[in-house]
């Protein structure tokens, strides 16, 4: 068996050209097959690490479906029931205080969001520290985000994108002005409008949160309810509901409510429960579940655009193996008569497809590599991301599985003229 080697690779290396072209052919069929996953995979990744950095996908967000009516709105007592239901692990209230912040040159309309410390706890911190419960004025958390949500009235400039817009704002201040919404549904309530509070807050930043996707200005819960009772006017508390007459409940309403439950598989069903219990339900698992299906759709026309370059190169594996099996009838015929058998010959042909398979495979691989770095380039610079950041997706799996199928693709376009080689008659082929 060992002659039927060295005679393979003495073919190879003797039809130069050929074996180029066709290692060529299966190296652009590769590139094309892995480069388009790779982008895939890249793209794939992005959007669930931003599905992510928007919110986890355990937690579901509850809301209510009609504040007007009492048994429809979020209260102390709503918590108690979802609390008791299976799978649920925390239930965290939500109060917003709707408002414009100020800070420096530059203004926002983010509300205010009171939530617990035991939420807040599982925000992973940029620099500073937590909110405390003060029972006085609220102390600010806010969101990396933020930074891209103020802006300069004058020249609509972003604060991230100014001189200093990446400085520290631990330690400073920001001012609030709070506004009173009537949120009711009768035509008095309604005629009453919106009534603004021109009184403006100093509130100290005491921390910032590590995420870019987060807008939120947090503060605690409690802390921000004494607030808020401090604005209170005609009975009506900033933020708080009226019921269909206009009159203000007598408990504190919450904007909503997060809810986390153990495991990721059990978010829909939680949900539904929810659901059933009057509230409206989001959640950014159906925004991942979705995300996925749009990108497994675009994987599957790129995996199909770089089939039909691999495809090319099965072509010419084939015929540079039939061409090669015509060039060596002679060759095949002397081989038998002196000993060797049809799975010789066999295997001779079989080799040869896959060492270019593999040569092709390797090199295709490589090159999809390049071809990767460059595209990682030219997409960090047209969506403005950081120096550094690598979009594309090569996991070694995708590397070992292209030039392992590589390979055997290979094998099997050579089979046929491998196997039509092996039954050449020795005499048939002398007298070729």
């Amino acid at each position: 068996m060992g002659y039927i080697v060295k005679l393979s690779l003495a073919n190879i290396k003797q039809r130069k050209l050929r074996t180029a072209l066709t290692i060529m052919g299966i190296m652009i069929g590769i590139m094309s097959v892995v480069t388009m996953l790779t982008a895939g995979l890249g793209a794939k990744k992005t959007m669930i690490e931003t599905v992510e950095k928007m919110g986890s996908t355990r937690e579901i967000t509850v809301t209510s479906t009609n504040t007007g009516r009492r048994d429809r709105i979020i209260t102390d007592s709503t918590i108690k029931k979802i609390e008791k239901l299976q799978l649920v692990d925390s239930v965290y209230p939500v109060i917003e205080a709707d408002g414009e912040e100020s800070y420096k040159r530059f203004m926002g309309w983010n509300p205010i969001v009171g939530v617990p410390e035991e939420y807040m706890e599982n925000l992973k911190l940029k620099e500073g520290k937590l909110p405390e419960s003060n029972g006085s004025r609220p102390e600010l958390l806010i969101g990396n985000g933020v930074r891209s949500s103020l802006f300069n009235r004058a020249s609509w400039k972003i604060f991230k994108d100014s001189v200093g817009g990446d400085a520290s704002m631990v330690g400073t201040r920001m001012d609030f002005k709070t506004e009173s919404y009537m949120n009711s549904y009768t035509a008095s309530a309604t005629d009453a409008g919106y009534e603004e509070n021109e009184k403006k807050y100093k509130l100290e930043i005491v921390g910032e949160v590590d995420n870019e996707y987060d807008y939120n200005i947090y503060t605690d819960i409690d802390t921000l309810k004494m607030f808020l009772k401090r604005q209170e006017s005609d009975g009506l508390i900033p933020g708080q509901p009226t019921d269909r007459d206009g009159n203000p409940y007598n408990v504190w309403v919450y904007s909503r409510l997060i809810v986390k439950v153990s495991d990721i598989n059990d978010v829909d069903k939680v949900s539904k429960q929810i659901q059933e219990m009057g509230f409206q339900v989001t959640n950014n698992k159906e925004m991942l579940d979705e995300t996925n299906r749009y990108i497994n759709i675009i994987q599957t026309i790129l995996g199909v655009i770089g089939a039909i370059a691999a495809i090319v190169a099965v072509i010419g594996i084939i015929n540079t193996m039939m061409t090669a099996v015509y060039d060596r009838i002679k060759e095949i015929g002397l081989l038998k008569m002196l000993g060797s058998d049809s799975d010789d010959i066999s295997f001779m042909f079989l080799f040869e497809s896959a060492m270019m398979g593999l040569i092709g495979g390797t090199l295709g691989v490589g090159l999809s590599m390049l071809v990767d770095i460059f595209i990682n380039k030219k997409l960090v610079e047209f969506m403005k991301l950081p120096e550094g950041t690598w979009l594309m997706t090569t996991p070694a799996w995708l590397i070992l599985t292209c030039i392992a199928v590589s390979v055997v693709v290979a094998i099997l376009a050579g089979a046929f003229p491998a196997r039509w080689a092996s039954r050449i008659k020795p005499l048939d082929a002398i007298a070729t």
